[in-house]
């Protein structure tokens, strides 16, 4: 269960803020027209009923002038009751999907701009994330209908005015909506906490689509004939959301209807009233016409009513979700004052009493880190899958805060470092690799942004890469990658991950270049090429004096690096360079031995 944002008046205060915010987005004139539209909703009833009164007692008494201000009036009404509907619909369904694209959008930012992968870890962002993906649209509804609450305000004490001409009595009618708003409201409350109970059911029928959706899934669920499995777990999942959510929406139901019978007795109470007073000439025909009519736009506002306390009341849940994701997506303050970046590395890269454990997680991935990157060198990391190597890397490209010790860029602490600048003068290659499916050339040359239409930047980079495959593309450096688009073409696995090592390749004199796992797809002929390659490019002179880390299982291909860096069970177990390790014919020795073996 979610923990409350904070006061009752600093939610509502944050909410509007970020309502207004959405609304302005979506569009000023848009926004405008929704609530101007819902207005014109709400008074069609009023209107009627009060036009029905002189046009009643006009036509009884053979009065002319009332009886036709009474039909103009109604007329007017009828005609904004007929027509507001179908506007109503339209520019809701615009309104919906502009405010769908500006959150989206909001989330695209937020996620894609967070210095770090911390969040990812937690179920909580996960849940809280598809819930927002659910009911953002809610956030622009509660605001449009929050700006109407007030006119809605004004409407009932005008409706009670007009029926307390009529009796006293009847001004209390108005007030009666107020069990139904406060009864719809606590229906309100029963099926948000159904569905926070069946977020995470929700979540996974979510990666159940995905997964039979997915191209690079199809191989698997064919071969392994998980079809019918796919689907059993999809109904086990749907009847669990059922169960959650299918009785509380029930109960909800009956809180609501109770609350409506309060008010239709209420209203039969009234109507026998005013027909009483007819009967023994206290009242007029109108005013028996207004007040059996008038119920018409008492239920229009008190139904508005209780739908802005239900909308204010999600658009508050869903705000809650939004800024406890920008709070996990933010958390990168610098300790201390923000230090600037060296120019060049003079000494390397120190990693000092590092220890890393992932949230929730008991057992810690990296432990008690000494290690000294030199600066100039290349320097390999290897150990068995789970020894820390990726988290290593993780660590090192600030992807993540260490639990304990300091990495520190000569003598200044990364972690006093603006992320965003650091990243601009690092690079890396991973494993899990991304497939833009963009324009070949932009798929290498965002890599570098500044440079994405470099033509040159990019083609030498490809160079680097072996990437010379895309010469003979259709078209070339502009070929649409991806067959889900019109014209687009494929890739083996091998040629995207040679397009995301020339990506790695784009940055000019980084201080510090990671390439991890990066050519897992490649053969290890041609692997072993392409790390020579990035061997010689790292010992080159440069003015930065940037360090190169390679990661890779594949022993002959880092036995190059000038020191060689050996983890077990998140420890360094040893370091040093190939002849030293295998002359010390510790791990890594036992290790290169039993690959070299397998490769004879």
């Amino acid at each position: 269960m979610r923990t409350p944002g904070g006061n009752g008046a600093r939610r509502w205060l944050r909410t509007g803020a970020l309502m207004l915010g959405i609304g302005w987005e979506t569009g000023p004139f848009l926004f405008l027209g929704f609530v101007l539209v819902g207005l014109a909703g709400s008074l069609g009833p009023l209107m009627f009923a009060l036009g029905l009164r002189p046009l009643v007692d006009g036509l009884y008494r053979h009065h002319t002038a009332p009886a036709v201000t009474g039909a103009i009036v109604c007329s007017a009404a009828l005609l904004l009751v007929v027509s507001t509907p179908a506007a109503q619909n339209w520019i809701t369904a615009r309104i919906r999907q502009r405010s769908i694209m500006v959150m989206q959008r909001r989330i695209l930012v937020a996620g894609s701009s967070a210095p770090g992968l911390a969040h990812f870890e937690r179920a909580e962002f996960w849940e809280r994330l598809q819930q927002l993906k659910r009911n953002f649209s809610q956030l622009l509804m509660g605001m449009a209908n929050a700006l109407v609450l007030p006119l809605v305000a004004v409407q009932l004490l005008v409706i009670a005015g007009v029926l307390a001409q009529v009796s006293p009595l009847l001004a209390l009618l108005p007030a009666v909506a107020l069990p139904a708003a406060l009864l719809t409201q606590r229906a309100e409350r029963m099926r948000l906490a159904a569905d926070e109970r069946a977020a995470a059911d929700r979540r996974g029928l979510e990666h159940l689509a995905d997964v039979a959706s997915n191209v690079s899934a199809a191989k698997e669920i064919r071969m392994f004939g998980m079809h019918e499995e796919l689907v059993r777990r999809h109904r086990e999942l749907s009847a669990r959301v059922e169960r959650s959510t299918e009785p509380a929406a029930f109960r909800a139901y009956g809180v609501g209807l109770a609350g409506w019978l309060i008010f239709a007795l209420s209203y039969l109470g009234a109507a026998a009233l005013t027909i009483r007073a007819a009967s023994e000439g206290r009242v007029s025909p109108g005013d028996v016409a207004l007040t059996l009519s008038i119920t018409a736009a008492v239920v229009a506002a008190a139904v508005r009513v209780t739908e802005v306390i239900g909308l204010l009341k999600r658009a508050t849940v869903v705000s809650d979700d939004y800024h406890w994701l920008a709070e996990q997506l933010a958390d990168s303050t610098p300790d201390g004052p923000t230090r600037a970046l060296p120019a060049r590395l003079e000494h390397g890269i120190e990693l000092r009493g590092i220890s890393f454990s992932y949230p929730g997680k008991d057992t810690a991935a990296l432990q008690s880190i000494d290690l000294s990157l030199p600066a100039g060198s290349v320097v390999a990391v290897v150990g068995e899958n789970g020894a820390g190597k990726t988290t290593l890397v993780k660590l090192l490209t600030r992807m993540y805060r260490p639990t304990e010790g300091s990495v520190f860029l000569d003598d200044v602490d990364l972690m006093r470092v603006d992320h965003r600048e650091y990243r601009s003068r690092i690079t890396a290659g991973f494993q899990d690799f991304v497939r833009f499916e963009l324009l070949a050339r932009e798929c290498v040359g965002v890599g570098d942004l500044p440079a994405i239409d470099d033509e040159e930047r990019v083609r030498g980079a490809l160079g680097d890469a072996s990437a010379d495959f895309v010469g003979s593309l259709a078209h070339g450096l502009a070929t649409q990658l991806g067959t889900r688009w019109d014209g687009g073409t494929d890739l083996s696995g091998g040629e995207w991950q040679k397009l995301a090592m020339a990506r790695a390749m784009m940055r000019r004199d980084p201080l510090l270049v990671v390439y991890d796992e990066p050519t897992a797809s490649l053969d290890p002929q041609t692997e072993h090429a392409l790390f020579e390659r990035i061997a010689r490019s790292g010992r080159r002179p440069s003015d930065r004096c940037g360090i190169t880390l390679l990661i890779s299982h594949r022993f002959s291909t880092v036995r190059m690096a000038d020191l060689i860096v050996v983890l077990e069970k998140g420890r360094i177990r040893e370091q040093g360079s190939h002849e030293e390790l295998v002359a010390a014919n510790g791990l890594y020795a036992q290790l290169y031995s039993l690959q070299a073996r397998a490769y004879r």
